[in-house]
């Protein structure tokens, strides 16, 4: 494998980084048309649960909108895979252009996060009484 420059490794990044935003792109199209299969087929065969949000892979009155919506599930499975093999690759070449630049690895330090403790909340009934 020849070894970049590190003009071309910059190249590389920035050609990387478009091919990843493409590929999340995709995957947030191929997740609205899954959504959308779902919401064809609820609307001609209705839901199994109204209240549920999600499908149950389990339970067998899914099986219906399970084998209608393989081939998206699988388009989205599949776009999913490639934005994560997009974002290996931009990783990669960020990390080359780091060793060639002698750029530290190491995570900058940050001040610690507090929380802050909020005060208890004192409920009543509406003859005043505390709840607690």
């Amino acid at each position: 494998m020849k070894k970049l420059t590190q003009k071309e490794l910059k190249a590389q990044i920035v050609e990387l980084s478009i091919a990843y935003h493409r590929a999340s792109l995709a995957v947030v199209r191929r997740r609205k048309e899954l959504n959308d299969e779902y919401a064809r087929y609820f609307r001609v065969h209705g839901q199994p649960e109204p209240n549920h949000h999600g499908i149950r892979f389990d339970d067998p009155r899914y099986e219906g909108v399970i084998a209608h919506t393989n081939d998206a599930c699988d388009a989205l499975r599949k776009a999913k895979r490639e934005r994560y093999n997009a974002k290996r690759r931009v990783d990669k070449a960020v990390r080359q252009l780091m060793l060639l630049t002698n750029q530290s690895f190491a995570v900058p330090a940050s001040p610690a996060v507090t929380r802050r403790i909020s005060a208890p909340v004192r409920r009543f009934s509406a003859s005043g009484e505390t709840m607690q």
